[in-house]
């Protein structure tokens, strides 16, 4: 078993899709609260059990590589302590996810395991290194809370999270003011200014059942090197029982 974090991008969607709800029921808002509470919040799972299915097309480019193109198939299901996914690269290679979210305050912690025979390209091959993300980012320790700052001319809290392996490094996320969703990430190496890496969740739509869904991910490297791309065509994330 190995230890993941790029999947938790491919279900961010199903972290989050009661965000809005967890506040509403809590009556809290989001824009005043403090920092812990705010995390508090928008780190809490489903209150409900849920499943989905997500579809999409990922593209990898590499400036010093050709052009990779898959497609991803993810079954999940989800409570609020645990998740379960099935990803499925290209009709081939099949990864099985587990997320924990422990309730005793411990660190969520994320598993993955793999193909017997992963056939090229695998999902590492589309620019992860899973030795460098070991932990989803928004469960990171807190550090501080930034100035405030926009994304995409939306209002959002900025906060700063310790990677929690003792590494160093840290992770600033931009997150939507109203809904606490995660619009943008930049990953920090100890000690330096400049992001090594950056992450923005685009096309948050919002199901009629009031489920949300993240139409578009992109990862990029700050040498501008490389980009991983991810565009979903279709979700179907529903609460058991529906």
């Amino acid at each position: 078993m190995k230890k993941l974090f790029f999947f938790t991008f491919l279900l961010i969607a199903a972290l989050f899709v009661h965000a809005e709800d967890a506040a509403e029921s809590k009556e809290t808002d989001l824009d005043k609260v403090s920092p812990q509470e705010f995390l508090q919040v928008v780190r809490d799972p489903l209150r409900t059990d849920a499943w989905g299915e997500i579809t999409g097309r990922i593209t990898y480019s590499n400036a010093d590589s050709a052009l990779r193109k898959g497609v991803i198939r993810v079954r999940v299901t989800f409570s609020k302590t645990s998740m379960h996914a099935q990803i499925v690269l290209n009709d081939k290679n099949v990864y099985a996810m587990e997320q924990k979210n422990p309730t005793d305050g411990k660190k969520a912690t994320v598993t993955l395991d793999l193909p017997e025979k992963e056939e090229k390209p695998g999902l590492f091959d589309f620019g992860i290194e899973p030795e460098d993300l070991t932990f989803a980012f928004i469960y990171w320790d807190f550090i501080e809370e930034m100035p405030r700052s926009e994304s995409r001319q939306r209002d959002c809290r900025v906060m700063k999270l310790a990677d929690p392996t003792g590494k160093g490094g840290h992770v600033l996320v931009w997150f939507n003011t109203k809904y606490g969703f995660p619009l943008e990430a930049r990953w920090f190496e100890k000690g330096a200014l400049s992001p090594w890496r950056t992450l923005q969740l685009k096309g948050a739509k919002k199901h009629a059942n009031g489920l949300w869904f993240v139409k578009e991910m992109r990862l990029e490297g700050a040498d501008k090197k490389w980009k991983t791309q991810v565009k979903f065509d279709h979700a179907e994330i529903n609460s058991v029982g529906d």
